[in-house]
């Protein structure tokens, strides 16, 4: 205890994570109620996927429960039959539904306070890439890439994103952006040329909390190495760096995969190694993908407790972390210069 103590003092521990929330994706509502308990005895924010079927009483006995049980919700809309997720293809589609599912809310007598626009290609166009991969190689991906580069139609899904984003606070809702890595790598500079070759607007609009997806199971399978909490420090130093306390990193992926997911951690050890180098690089702010995989790992409690407490001090990034990015950054210029 005298050595944690010591070690404490002299800067080799951080503080736990001011915030923590976990996302739920495909689990019904009645077994997302059955782990509020758990979220709350950690205080950690539920952020629940809503679909436009999902608009019924299952969905409003949940959100009055979360109430009851003092765990706040963030609403994280999705349009399965146009893509899934919020991009250049869809954003006015999006605006007509985070309204409406705002007024059905509000003739129901329940409220949330946080609006999630998870900022990625559609599900679609994903697939898309993944096969041309694997099918045609860098040099197919760049061609596909290439051809979603539409500045006009990428400036016009902006606009109407930064719209609706002002409705929402005209309302006293807030927006959340969360964002895949290379769209933190396109901050570099001024332009916006990977945020458009993935239909995935961020800058020039007024978000409240950024969260970047810094899911290393995922990432590594991309890349083809394993990446160490390195890999979520880098981008966890950057974000900090570009947001301040607007900044969060999402962390993961859990068990189970999503819809895109390779299998994830099935060590909480690993969370807290995360959640250690985030923390470190500056962000106090965490989100863990997802409640769905803890509950096939045997609940939430387990994850939530390795995620919560003061962690060692480490950020280093690995090679394939800087190699990736670098990438990223080249591609970036690439594009820049063909302009």
């Amino acid at each position: 205890m005298l050595l944690i103590v010591g070690l404490a003092a002299t800067g080799c521990f951080n503080d736990p994570v001011s915030e923590l929330a976990v996302w739920s994706e495909f689990l019904p509502p009645q077994e997302v109620s059955g782990q509020l308990p758990a979220l709350a005895r950690f205080e950690a924010d539920l952020y629940l996927a809503v679909q436009p079927d999902d608009l019924g009483e299952d969905l409003l006995a949940l959100l009055r429960e979360a109430k009851t049980q003092n765990v706040g919700v963030r609403l994280w809309p999705q349009l399965p039959d146009l893509g899934v997720w919020i991009n250049e293809t869809n954003a006015v589609e999006f605006g007509v539904y985070v309204f409406e599912l705002l007024e059905w809310m509000a003739a129901n007598d329940v409220s949330v306070d946080w609006i999630i626009f998870d900022l990625e290609p559609s599900f679609e166009y994903a697939e898309q890439l993944r096969g041309t991969l694997s099918e045609e190689g860098l040099a197919g991906v760049l061609d596909l890439l290439a051809a979603h580069r539409v500045p006009e139609d990428f400036e016009a899904a902006r606009r109407t994103i930064a719209e609706i984003v002002e409705q929402l606070h005209s309302v006293d809702v807030r927006a959340m952006a969360v964002t895949l890595p290379w769209t933190i790598d396109d901050l570099a500079d001024s332009d916006a040329d990977l945020q458009d070759i993935f239909d995935t607007p961020l800058v020039g609009i007024g978000w409240d909390k950024i969260s970047v997806m810094a899911y290393r199971p995922w990432f590594s399978d991309f890349v083809g190495a394993s990446l160490s909490p390195g890999f979520v420090g880098s981008y966890a130093e950057s974000i900090a760096a570009l947001f301040g306390d607007r900044a969060q990193v999402a962390i993961g992926n859990i068990s189970s995969p999503g819809l895109l997911l390779p299998q994830g951690y099935s060590d909480p050890f690993d969370v807290t190694r995360d959640v250690a180098a985030a923390r470190s690089a500056g962000v106090a702010d965490v989100s863990l993908y997802s409640l769905d995989g803890m509950v096939l790992a045997g609940g939430a409690e387990r994850w939530l407790a390795a995620a919560s407490g003061p962690t060692l001090a480490l950020n280093q990034a690995d090679l394939p972390t800087v190699l990736m990015r670098q990438v990223f950054g080249l591609l970036d210029r690439a594009l820049s210069l063909a302009e």
